[in-house]
This record gives structure tokens, sequence and C-alpha cells, in this order.
């Protein structure tokens, strides 16, 4: 991997932002990438690799492009994480080589360089009549409330008025604090009529996933403002289309966020997020940015569900067939995966691999496992103690059982509860499992029968024949009436 991005680099134009990136790689340490990975929350795997001798300051360089911390027209990121480390002198020499190279004016100065509170916020100089004076340049708000064409409103109630100065506006909140359109949209308004502001940042914050299209055209298209969102401080960065009312990523890819219409994390992420072997490569890439970003808001992934698209487990990901990867998620509370086509038999590593994956996530609860061959037992020597102390599930729904982590066999469910959820779904007896597998389905269904429990559906794909008594015979054995 790290040859390949040598030879990337190699190919890149011997001018503009591609000298920069060269030249970049050529200054950095092995003790600044480490510190970079680090303040940028790399994933593990990413920083074993940042520590191999190859190339890693290519590869550093590589990896801050991906997810947006460098583009061709902004290092803004970058400059911010090493004033933060502080490593000045690195600071001013990046943003030089970017100067130098590229021949745009680096959005990193003195002003813009620095963090909201820093910037006055909550303490601006109101004037008598509580609103701001209009004389400045870059403005960052902690406590923004609501914005018209006129004036933006602070939570205390004073003003923030239209300023024929402003050339840059940084929104920033708590994380979690959730945007409404409206407020967005104000702020738009008020960004319109300030007449050199060229970009509006949302930072450590959540905002609609989609915006309506007739309420940006009259607004964005009059003049050239970049809308910015970070999600959380230093992490990747979406730009508006205002043409779709979608967000893009600033990483090579430029991956937009897909959402069906939803436009609110959180509710999305109430229901079961899919990614599917047969959704394109694209949509994969923006469901899994939608649910490392609901993870880094604290937002509950309440069920995520691999169908058909797993491929394997490398010890700190989770991937997938299309060759895409999913860093552990701190929020999600179940995980689904019905077997891949690639990908049908489990060993007793992997299944102790995603478990361990699950329980990263204080909220993570229960694993399901369709369709999928599993190992006969689990050694109790590897199976989490953490997962012991949680009770977390870990369920075989095509055989009907639950691992009993104390002995590491699978056993029938005994709890209501769990028999409730086993039979919310569909259920299959196939005509190629064993007997004693179908009548653990069958005793499944008859326990359900017996306590009442409703039974979404059954599918019998080793239906034989009905008996004169009105009993389903099976390939195997029967399922009487009950």
């Amino acid at each position: 991997m790290a040859a390949k991005h040598v030879e990337e680099a190699a190919k890149e134009n011997s001018t503009g932002f591609g000298m920069f990136k060269a030249k970049l790689a050529d200054i950095l340490t092995e003790e600044n990438i480490l510190q970079l990975a680090t303040f940028f929350h790399y994933p593990p795997a990413k920083i074993d690799l940042l520590q191999s001798k190859d190339s890693r300051y290519h590869l550093m360089v590589h990896y801050m492009e991906e997810r947006g911390q460098i583009t061709e027209t902004d290092i803004t990121t970058l400059l911010r994480a090493l004033k933060a480390l502080n490593l000045h002198g690195m600071q001013r020499r990046v943003q030089t080589l970017f100067e130098l190279h590229t021949g745009k004016r680096c959005t990193g100065d003195d002003q813009s360089m620095q963090q909201p509170e820093d910037l006055n916020f909550g303490k601006l100089d109101l004037g008598s009549k509580g609103s701001l004076t209009s004389d400045f340049n870059i403005l960052g708000l902690a406590s923004f409330c609501s914005a018209d064409q006129h004036n933006i409103t602070l939570e205390n109630g004073k003003l923030v008025p239209v300023s024929s100065t402003l050339e840059e506006l940084q929104i920033k909140a708590n994380i979690g604090k959730e945007f409404t359109q409206d407020q967005v949209i104000g702020l738009l308004s008020f960004a319109q009529r300030c007449e050199r502001l060229r970009k509006l940042s949302f930072i450590d914050c959540l905002l609609p996933l989609c915006l309506l299209v007739g309420s940006l055209s009259p607004i964005t298209k009059l003049r050239n403002i970049q809308v910015a969102w970070t999600p959380v401080e230093h992490g990747i960065t979406f730009h508006l289309d205002s043409s779709r009312g979608k967000w893009v990523s600033n990483s090579k890819e430029a991956t937009t966020l897909e959402t069906k219409g939803q436009s609110s994390l959180r509710l999305l992420c109430s229901s079961i997020v899919c990614l599917r072997r047969t959704d394109s490569k694209q949509l994969q890439k923006s469901t899994i940015l939608l649910l490392e970003i609901a993870s880094s808001q604290n937002i509950p992934i309440s069920h995520l569900r691999l169908e058909w698209s797993f491929s394997g487990f490398d010890g700190e990901d989770i991937r997938l067939e299309s060759g895409l990867s999913l860093s552990s998620l701190s929020s999600v509370e179940k995980i689904s995966i019905i077997a891949g086509i690639q990908k049908k038999e489990f060993t007793e590593e992997e299944v102790i691999g995603l478990i361990n994956y699950g329980i990263k996530s204080p909220r993570f609860k229960e694993l399901w496992l369709h369709y999928c061959k599993l190992p006969s037992s689990i050694n109790t020597d590897i199976i989490p103690e953490k997962s012991r102390s949680r009770n977390i599930k870990v369920i075989s729904s095509s055989e009907a059982r639950i691992l009993d982590l104390i002995s590491g066999q699978w056993r029938k469910p005994d709890d209501i509860q769990t028999i409730t959820e086993m039979c919310s779904g569909d259920l299959v007896i196939h005509r190629d499992t064993s007997e004693s597998v179908q009548r653990t389905v069958i005793e499944l269904l008859v326990e359900a029968s017996n306590h009442g429990i409703p039974i979404y559906c059954v599918n019998l794909k080793s239906f034989s024949k009905i008996d004169e008594d009105g009993n389903i015979i099976l390939s195997s054995v029967s399922l009487y009436q009950s």
C-alpha cells in the first residue's frame, strides 16, 4: 500500500498543489506524523501503517488529503492542528509552502487560526442596544440561536448585525447540538447580505442531511459562498452542493451523503441502517460516513445490518466485499450480519472478533448472525469477560440458538424477550440443514405459540406435504399444528 502511494506521489504535477504535497512529505518527521495521526483520531490500523519505515511521509499526506484535512484551496485544518500541537515553526513552513506553490492565499492566518475561545465567543463588544459593531473580518459564534436577513440572534438575546467587512463566519456548538433547516437557511440569508463573506463554517454540530433546493436557490446562487460542515473538529469536512441541497465530502473521492429523503441523522439511526451487497460503492461510502458522524456525535445507532456485504474481520475493522472497511462505532446497539456470497463460514476467532468489535460501544447489546455456518462451540478462554458482565447476546437465527457465554455452547433461548425478537423476523427451515437444526427451529415456534408470541413469517424451504391430520411434513421432520 505504501509503495502505491509513493508511485502516485511521483506522478503528481511538478507545480501547484501536487508540488506542495511533495514538499510537505519532505518536511514531515516521524514524530510529526504520529502526533498528527493521534490528533486527527486516525484508527489504529492506519497509525500502524504510518509507523512503517516505508514511505510513511507520502502515506500521511495521502491520508490527510483523503480525509479533507488538506485540499487544493484550503489547509486550515492542518494548520490548526500544528498550532494546537505547539509546532509553530512547522506551521509557518507549511503555510509558506502552500502559498508559494499554489499561489493561493492561505486561510490559516493568525486571526482565522484562532480557536473559538480566542475569538471572543460569548464576550463580544456589544453596543448600548445589545448589538455587535460590524467592523470585523472573521467571526466565530458558539451561542448561535437564529438568524434572518438582518441579524444573528445569540442564545442570550444579543444581536449580530450584517457586516460589510465580514469574510468568514464560523458557527461552533457542543457535540450533539442539532440545527434545524430554518436555522441553516436563516444563516445563509444573513451570509448573503454580508458583501465580502466567502465562507460559512459549521463545526462540532449536527445539520440537516439534505436541504430543500427551493429554499437554497435564491440565496446561494447570487454569490459564491462556500458553506462547510465539519461534524467533529479536525475530522472530515463537507461542503454544500446548493444545486442539489446535498453535502459532499472534501476528500479525494468527493462522496455525497445519500439519505433517501431523511434529513435527520438521529431519525435515520433510530431505524435499521443497511449496508447491502447490491448498494453501489459510492452509496456504501456514504452510509459509512453517516455511521461515523453518528458515532462521533454519540447518536445511538439502533441496528446496523450487513446484508450479504460482509467479507471478514481484520482485528480492527469490518471488511466488506466491496473492499471498503467499517471502523468501530462507539454508539452502535445491535449488529446483524447476513452471510455474504463469498463469506458463509465463520471461525471461532471471527465470532470473538465481532464480539470485541461490538463491545467497544458502551451501548452494544446484541450480535445476530444469519445463514452463517458457525463453530459448534467457542473456547471459553477467549470469550471476552466484558461480554459476560454486560450479558451480550450472540444469536444464530438460522439455528434458533443463542451462545452461552459461560459454557461456550449454543443453546435454545429460554427468555421471552429473545424468543419474541427471534420470531419478529423470517424463520427459515432449510432442506439442506440437519434434522437437529430443523427440530430446534420447530421447538422455538412451538415455544412462541405456547406463550402467545406473534410469529412474523416461517419460510419452509424443506416442505414435503401435508398429512391427513393437517400436519406439515418436512423433508426430515414434522411441523405439527399447535
